[in-house]
């Protein structure tokens, strides 16, 4: 399975489920991030820093790369 960090800048990507523990589920329903949203990856930081993401094409945050390897996800191509 895949995860958000597997991914590049400009993939659009659908979440599948959350892997670990409950903390980490917490903190993506805390952000409003639900298993069925769609993600796009807007940057990627060198040396392991955060992953920007645009979620559902509306709001932008920054997650750091040990909370994007926990985030199943999907693949559903590129953005045009």
């Amino acid at each position: 399975m895949s995860t958000l960090a597997d991914f590049k800048v400009g993939d659009i990507l659908e979440v599948i489920q959350f892997e670990g523990e409950s903390q980490y589920e917490f903190k993506f329903i805390s952000l409003g991030i639900l298993p069925g949203d769609k993600l796009e990856i807007q940057s990627k930081s060198v040396l392991g820093g955060p992953i920007s993401v645009k979620h559902e094409g509306a709001s932008f945050f920054a997650l750091r790369l040990d909370y994007a390897k926990k985030i199943i996800v999907k693949n559903l191509g590129k953005n045009s």
